[in-house]
């Protein structure tokens, strides 16, 4: 700790007394060149040689990153071994019941598990109780939930500072994911004096931890945590597939110049496994870090996989570089990231070929172990996880390349159908050009687009045959969907806002929210069969970028989500000069309930709220209020709605919403830094 004091001290000195912001010192009893034989690896993917080789390369972006042009990579790649294609992993059912009737979490792939703050648990245990397990404040929050019985809270975990957002649960144990930030200081011996160099070495290494948490709850009253893993990074996404959940995650190596050159335990990112002891460790060799492409990054991609059970080996990859969207079927992995640093001389030459294109890496997924299989490019950006979608083998990419509001250029829309290697095979582009995506989904055979400006194009895509994609039909109507739903083969559900022209006839003001029900029977000439709007213009829900928050449940022809409602006075909404852009005051937030039929449409069943005030809520005005108590997820279990807030849970019956019993949870002594959910 006393050579950390000196090095800042005298780090300050030489700025402060010289004009020099930078100097280093030798580090002694490293070792530079650990040797490390590689991963298997698939085609395209090779690994660094050493330490030496891998910092080389930081070092190249770090010049890139100052405006210096760079060349090819200085790194001597591994040799290639051989790899048999891992088999998809056996079909699986996100949260199985074990008995009983309730809904799971909204998932886009069945057998892919998402996180979410809130699962009600598979296992009915002997008592005879299901349990709800809920991330509230930072906390773990167990709850009895079963029809006929009193809801009640049973035990409230304080997760003691970290920053907890995702939840997985498996029969008697349950899986929590958060992140802290974790200062760790690394020795820095000094040794001579102390020489000017271009840059300051840092003897401290400060970043986001992703934290997984594993508690066995076969007591729910007293949750027994069992392992605790943390990885340099923050978390980009997770799945949870046959018992194993896969977390991607971004590190960034703090390291600027990188000179004198630090040893493996500086260079890579860390892990630490309370099954296997108390410190940071490499997750992975230099030798065993990979790269694909030849732009330079000084950020790692790391793909980790922690059995749910709390036992078993913790599997790493680590990649030079990055990664934005993820997505992944029951067998494989993609993870998708924008690639600017490839423009082309036609590119600058032509602005309409902006160089924008996102790369898609695809990993072998097999009881935890990881495998990289390949590498596809696509033009344009991805919207997110829904843009992508594996189907017999191949990958469908939707994509908007170019921005909406650039009139010289106008932006395109696209469809891509990528092998099994991620190599080209069918397309379709230049779809609704001037607008962009708004939401995406693809269904078996059939794939579904919405883009928008002013109106909303909704698209059916035959994607049958993988080498010769084409547009079916599309429908033009005012507003947009930002989110896109499976009713069934021949019907789909859009939840977003509706629309009106500006008077500058360039672009459309969005108003209140709208839901509707696209019939496609006739693939050709698709139809708005159903719609029901909601508010005026600031009526909003955590269900439009997050469609976990969204309930359908066909059995029981429900449908649930969370709403802010606003509404503009009558006389600003009757007006005849109204422009379209007055936002509505803050009338009411809770969750909106609805009866969806093929014969009906929607039947609308009231609407639950949290929030015992009404007066004080109204006086809250638009965006403050308290947010604890607003609704962020609606359930379903046994006959009753189950809306959730930070602050409790209720239970209502179906179909009037009485409440039958609902759960409040202590109160915490200080408010705890989480995000909001809108």
């Amino acid at each position: 700790m006393f050579s950390t004091f000196l090095t800042k001290a005298l780090s300050a000195l030489m700025a402060t007394s010289f004009g020099v912001s930078s100097w280093s010192v030798p580090l002694m009893g490293l070792n530079l060149n650990v040797p490390e034989k590689p991963l298997a690896t698939g085609p395209g993917v090779s690994r660094f040689e050493s330490c030496t080789a891998l910092k080389n390369q930081i070092s190249k972006a770090q010049s890139y990153g100052r405006g210096m042009m760079y060349g090819d990579l200085a790194v001597t790649a591994m040799p290639m071994m051989a790899q048999k294609s891992a088999a998809p992993a056996a079909e699986a059912t996100a949260g199985a019941a074990n008995g009983g009737d309730y809904s799971k979490t909204n998932v886009q792939v069945e057998g892919v598990d998402e996180a979410d703050i809130i699962k009600i648990g598979d296992k009915v245990y002997a008592d005879g109780f299901r349990y709800v397990f809920h991330l509230t404040k930072n906390r773990l929050a167990i709850s009895v939930v079963d029809p006929g019985h009193e809801a009640a809270n049973v035990s409230v975990t304080d997760l003691q500072g970290l920053n907890a957002t995702d939840l997985y649960v498996l029969g008697d144990k349950v899986m929590v994911i958060g992140t802290k930030y974790e200062d760790r200081v690394y020795p820095m011996p000094l040794t001579g004096v102390p020489s000017v160099v271009a840059r300051p070495i840092m003897p401290w290494r400060g970043q986001s931890v992703t934290v997984v948490k594993v508690f066995d709850v076969s007591n729910p009253q007293s949750p027994k945590e069992l392992r605790t893993v943390e990885f340099d990074g923050s978390i980009a996404s997770s799945r949870m597939i046959d018992g194993v959940a896969y977390l991607v995650m971004n590190s960034w190596t703090p390291w600027d110049d990188l000179q004198p050159l630090p040893g493996e335990k500086e260079l890579v990112p860390a892990y630490k496994d309370s099954a296997a002891g108390s410190d940071f460790k490499p997750m992975v060799g230099c030798g065993q870090v990979g790269y694909w492409d030849v732009q330079p990054s000084r950020e790692y991609l790391a793909v980790a996989s922690v059995p749910m059970s709390g036992t078993g080996s913790i599997k790493r990859d680590v990649i030079l570089g990055s990664g934005q969207t993820v997505y992944a079927s029951v067998g494989n992995l993609y993870v998708a990231r924008e690639n600017w640093h490839e423009p082309s001389i036609r590119d600058s030459l032509n602005p309409v070929e902006s160089g924008e294109r996102t790369n898609i890496y695809k990993f072998a997924l097999k009881k935890g172990d990881i495998a990289y299989q390949a590498k596809g490019t696509v033009p344009g950006h991805l919207l997110n996880q829904f843009s992508m979608d594996e189907h017999e083998g191949n990958l469908r990419v939707a994509t908007t390349k170019g921005q909406a509001w650039d009139q010289q250029n106008l932006s395109t829309n696209n469809v891509y159908v990528l092998g099994s290697d991620l190599k080209s095979r069918g397309k379709i582009e230049k779809i609704a050009p001037g607008e962009t995506i708004y939401s995406v989904r693809f269904m078996g055979p059939r794939g579904y687009m919405v883009t928008f400006k002013k109106v909303d194009p909704f698209f059916v895509f035959d994607l049958k045959d993988p080498d010769a994609p084409k547009i079916l039909g599309k429908l033009k109507i005012p507003g947009f969907s930002d989110y896109l739903h499976p009713m069934d083969e021949s019907h789909v559900i859009g939840v977003g806002k509706n629309a009106v022209d500006a008077a500058e006839q360039t672009f459309a003001w969005y108003q209140g929210m709208k839901m509707a029900v696209f019939d496609v029977t006739d693939v050709n000439n698709p139809k708005e069969m159903y719609k029901v709007e909601i508010g005026d213009r600031g009526t909003d829900s955590p269900a439009l970028t997050d469609h976990k928050a969204f309930l359908y449940y066909p059995e029981k022809q429900l449908l649930a989500l969370p709403i802010r409602l606003a509404e503009l006075a009558p006389e600003v909404k009757n007006d005849p000069n109204r422009q379209g852009n007055e936002y509505g005051d803050f009338k009411f937030q809770g969750a909106y309930v609805y009866r969806l039929t093929l014969d009906k449409g929607f039947e609308f069943l009231g609407r639950i709220t949290h929030h015992e005030d009404d007066d004080a809520a109204l006086k809250s005005g638009y965006y403050w209020g308290n947010w604890d108590t607003d609704v962020q997820r609606v359930l379903y279990v046994g006959g009753n709605l189950l809306t959730v807030s930070n602050d409790k849970l209720m239970l209502n019956r179906i179909p009037d919403l009485h409440l039958e019993s609902s759960v409040s949870y202590p109160k915490t002594e200080t408010q705890p830094d989480y995000p909001m959910m809108y």
